[in-house]
């Protein structure tokens, strides 16, 4: 449907009620849009100079989106459906789990839940080990609304790999406005199970991209995140782990490379809510141009959550003196008996390393691309399908 989007008509309303969707659904659609009205557009700011240029989102060039399908693999011992599909065929499941990591609703949380297209479900059930990785590739179009559900039953395993790209022929250098694209990602790791989780993100830079991805982890289970942010015009990535029960873990492996003037903003924080829980928070991230990040990290650990450990470390290397980042760990901890630190770089290409590559006969060009590659390669090889390793060293080359 062209149309631009009046958030106050009853056009959108009418498109709700008039779709094959559950009614519990249209009613979450209809709250959101009562939510999204009364509240203001977040400024993206964390201080009195730590900032980005919210200015760069006009929710006015919205355009109500089609409904989508993303082609998906099939298997005969896991659900992997299309939402809607899966709206017809696992309700109550989706009725379980939907939103349900979010207790309140923020801007863009609103706009999503009201606008979502497209979107896919992911059970896997108790006592299943999916050994090959279920890799998805999605061609994004002017305004893309996507919610993901992934569910990991007990005793199982998993491992997920997105690719989001945009559609060359939608997204021109000649076209006016931004394009949008918001994606929530739910994702619950039951008892006993493991989950690797891998999104690589390579927009077009006219898009406005919000990413939320949120995860509860139970007892003795696992997720491990794999972030690589590459594209986009203005980017708003959080990853929010729970550490729910007695024995989880978590592992972020965040990775970013930003040049022109692309402006991301960033937020992984980790919840440990029990005893003997662990998490690991490692960031690498390089900005060329006139770029700019911030990373917000937080690492929290409450009253009850003894003998827990908690980790973060973020460095970041600039190409330009006009590139901007703004690193900033956060410590948050009400136990004493627990294990926690935290620590950021920020530099710049070692001129004796250059020096150093420049004297066995690498053109300096060469020696800085070998450096760039060196400074993600140790976050690159702790991510274990091989796949994925391969993937991220491409984007990385094709950036250079």
């Amino acid at each position: 449907m062209n149309q631009n989007l009046n958030f106050q008509d009853s056009e959108l309303i009418k498109q709700i009620q008039n779709s094959d969707e559950p009614k519990w659904m249209k009613e979450k659609r209809l709250n959101a849009l009562a939510t999204f009205n009364s509240l203001p557009l977040p400024k993206l700011k964390y201080g009195i100079a730590i900032t980005l240029n919210s200015s760069e989102i006009n929710l006015s060039e919205i355009q109500i989106p089609e409904k989508k399908q993303i082609n998906l693999p099939k298997y005969n011992n896991i659900i992997v459906e299309n939402l809607s599909t899966a709206l017809k065929n696992h309700e109550e499941l989706i009725k379980k789990h939907f939103m349900s990591c979010f207790p309140t609703l923020g801007k863009f949380e609103s706009l999503h839940t009201m606008l979502w297209n497209k979107g896919l479900l992911i059970y896997v059930p108790r006592n299943t080990q999916v050994k090959e990785p279920i890799k998805l590739s999605d061609l994004n179009d002017n305004f893309e609304f996507q919610h993901n559900l992934i569910i990991v039953d007990e005793n199982s395993s998993l491992s997920v790999y997105e690719e989001e790209s945009s559609n060359n022929k939608v997204f021109s250098d000649s076209q006016k406005g931004s394009n949008y694209k918001t994606k929530i990602t739910e994702i619950f790791v039951n008892n006993n199970s493991t989950l690797n989780y891998g999104n690589f993100q390579n927009l077009s830079q006219n898009t406005i991209n919000v990413s939320t991805k949120r995860a509860l982890v139970n007892q003795n289970a696992n997720i491990t995140w794999i972030d690589f942010c590459l594209g986009g015009k203005l980017t708003k990535s959080e990853i929010l782990t729970r550490l729910e029960k007695e024995g989880s873990s978590t592992n972020v492996f965040s990775l970013f490379f930003s040049n022109n003037q692309q402006q991301f903003d960033f937020n992984s924080s980790i919840y440990h809510n029990a005893k003997h829980t662990k998490s690991n928070m490692a960031v690498r991230g390089v900005l060329d141009n006139k770029s700019k990040v911030i990373y917000n990290g937080l690492v929290k650990i409450a009253e009850n959550a003894s003998n827990s450990n908690g980790y973060q470390k973020q460095d970041a290397l600039l190409l330009s003196s006009n590139a901007e980042i703004d690193p900033i760990p956060n410590l948050e901890i009400d136990n004493n008996d627990v294990k926690c630190s935290h620590g950021t770089t920020v530099s710049r290409i070692d001129k004796d390393k250059l020096f150093y590559l420049k004297s066995r006969g690498l053109p300096e060009d060469k020696a800085v691309k070998l450096m760039i590659k060196g400074f993600f390669d140790p976050i690159i090889r702790k991510i274990k399908i091989k796949q994925v390793r391969k993937d991220l060293r491409k984007a990385i080359n094709s950036k250079l």
